[in-house]
């Protein structure tokens, strides 16, 4: 029996428009009240899924930053976090200024940049404005990133770039020079992580702590970076709009993240 379900957000809980709809929030409703918990899992930081929890009532853990921070939200509480150093950060920003790509930082609390003309930041900033004050994501600006980093932990950086290669071929050389884990989580975005950071670690991390084993666990996901989730779950789905990578990776497929897919294989799953 399957005790714990895991979601990816973006391409697979939300639909293309960043939006859970009304029948994946009843049927995540109906999961709960089974006694059968569902954790986010998700490479934002678990402030900018404020939204959706508050959708999703019963929804309090969320695994964030890939796997660097799982929190619960609702008492604040950190029940796992790997962090990069600061020399690190300082090195990997090198390398992406080196090959053009545009950066920016996750703290346990806010999203951090020194360019106000970021792109991934100006979505974030665009998003704040349709959102209530208490939904909003926490965004700073400061002039000394590098200085920055040495007195706020930092759990996961953004890099972006337009072309995907470039971001394919600075991952390699990132992962080449140092010690973390450099994945893209989209076309135009590459997440590095502390060494050792991922969902699926994550997810080990969260069910020793719930006396959950893994083969009671249910994982979505589209991307690369939810792989070793769906591989090391006790049941992997991958979305119909993931890459073919990812649907070989899991155990079985559901319907595109527009077309219900989550809420519509958690009905057959757990008859609901």
């Amino acid at each position: 029996m399957y005790r714990l379900v895991l979601s990816d957000l973006d391409g697979t809980l939300l639909n293309h428009e960043k939006q859970l709809s009304e029948r994946t929030i009843q049927t995540v409703d109906k999961l709960i009240k089974k006694g059968i918990r569902f954790v986010p899992a998700t490479g934002r930081l678990d402030v900018m899924a404020k939204p959706y929890l508050k959708a999703m009532k019963g929804t309090d853990i969320v695994i964030g930053c890939d796997g660097a921070l799982v929190r619960n939200r609702k008492t604040g509480e950190t029940l796992y976090e790997n962090t990069l150093p600061a020399d690190v950060c300082r090195r990997v920003f090198e390398i992406c200024r080196t090959y053009g790509l545009s950066y920016y930082i996750f703290t346990k609390d806010c999203l951090v940049g020194d360019d106000r003309k970021n792109d991934r930041l100006r979505i974030h900033q665009k998003f704040n404005q349709t959102v209530e004050k208490d939904e909003m994501i926490p965004i700073l600006f400061t002039d000394q990133l590098e200085t920055f980093v040495e007195d706020h932990p930092v759990c996961k950086i953004v890099a972006s770039h337009e072309k995907t290669k470039y971001l394919d071929l600075t991952a390699e050389i990132i992962k080449r020079e140092i010690a973390v884990d450099a994945t893209r989580s989209g076309r135009h975005v590459l997440g590095i992580k502390a060494e050792g950071v991922s969902k699926e670690a994550a997810m080990e991390k969260l069910a020793d702590s719930l006396r959950i084993r893994l083969d009671e666990i249910v994982a979505f996901g589209d991307e690369v970076n939810d792989i070793g989730m769906l591989r090391k779950a006790g049941l992997g789905i991958a979305m119909e709009n993931a890459d073919d990578i990812v649907k070989q990776s899991a155990d079985d497929t559901t319907s595109s993240n527009d077309d219900d897919g989550v809420a519509r294989k958690l009905e057959q799953i757990f008859d609901l």
